[in-house]
């Protein structure tokens, strides 16, 4: 793959140049403005300079000669193997860049999107270069957090997606595959859902902001650094996710009730699926070895936490 081109010198943008140049790609970063183009290369080598640690064998100075950035976008997408679409969050926009790029882009290019609430089909279905679209869809800032939705549409074809997925692992990313289009996909629908209880706490008095935050900081986030909550929960319980669902899951239930869901949501099905998956990671024989890994992992975190002192 030649070069990258990446659409957007934003905060996402300038991370995902940061990302490939990291990875030994050459980087060609489009910003719409000029003003932006003036100012992006500084913000680029700062945050570089911040991320050190990820990849302390790469300098800045490495990382800022694999970047330059233009403002010509038919320049810049001319011998791109995979264009990076990172602009604002308008699907107007989105459309109007796809269509141009669908006469721009080489042949065999892959063009894929930012977006963190459309799905491809939204804005590139009428094109011709249609089955090379994709959703590629960053935690932010993708330079620091590596978790990456891949979102194909009905029309995306399997060698995009294996090509994106190929690409995403060769920069240090985890891609994983969000099989249906839907509003948000599945990151920012469980943030939202999150996010969503936790306002409710706060706006009806429950609990104090600060307060709500400290349950995750000091609670569920010394955990999941390591392990999902689905994995996390599969060391809860003596046998494993299905014998903690089968203490716990009514809790679930009556939540769901409480939102208006008028269907099961611990059913037998999903149980034996998540059982199944996690057993194929580790058996309940090992279980225990893992529950002392995790031990070892929390605690050495909160050493850190301490050594850092207050945030």
């Amino acid at each position: 793959m030649a070069q990258i081109a990446i659409i957007g010198a934003g905060i996402i943008g300038r991370s995902w140049a940061i990302v490939c140049a990291r990875a030994g790609l050459s980087v060609r970063l489009v910003a719409r403005r000029k003003e932006a183009a003036e100012s992006c290369l500084t913000a680029i080598a700062e945050a570089a300079d911040r991320a050190l640690p990820i990849a302390p064998d790469c300098s800045v100075s490495m990382v800022m000669e694999r970047i330059s950035v233009s403002t010509d976008l038919a320049d810049s997408v001319a011998k791109a193997g995979f264009v990076i679409e990172a602009i604002g969050e308008d699907l107007s926009e989105k459309q109007k860049l796809f269509t141009a790029l669908d006469h721009l882009v080489p042949h065999d290019a892959v063009v894929s999107s930012s977006t963190s609430s459309f799905g491809v089909s939204r804005f590139a279905s009428e094109l011709t270069t249609r089955s090379r679209c994709i959703v590629a869809h960053p935690a932010a800032p993708p330079h620091l957090i590596p978790v990456t939705e891949i979102v194909p549409a009905p029309f995306t074809s399997l060698e995009t997606v294996e090509v994106t997925f190929e690409l995403m692992k060769a920069i240090g990313q985890v891609p994983v595959l969000v099989r249906k289009e839907q509003p948000g996909f599945v990151l920012n629908r469980l943030q939202g859902a999150l996010l969503i209880e936790m306002m409710r706490t706060v706006s009806e008095g429950v609990m104090d902001a600060e307060d709500v935050d400290r349950l995750i900081a000091d609670g569920f986030g010394l955990r999941w650094p390591f392990l999902g909550p689905f994995a996390g929960i599969d060391c809860n319980a003596p046998g494993g996710i299905s014998d903690y669902l089968k203490r716990y899951g009514f809790m679930f239930e009556d939540l769901a009730r409480e939102r208006g869901m008028e269907t099961p949501v611990v059913t037998q099905a999903v149980v034996a699926e998540l059982h199944d998956a996690m057993r194929s990671v580790v058996s309940l024989a090992d279980l225990p070895d893992r529950i002392a890994a995790r031990d070892r992992r929390m605690a050495a975190l909160r050493a850190l936490r301490k050594d850092f002192g207050p945030f």
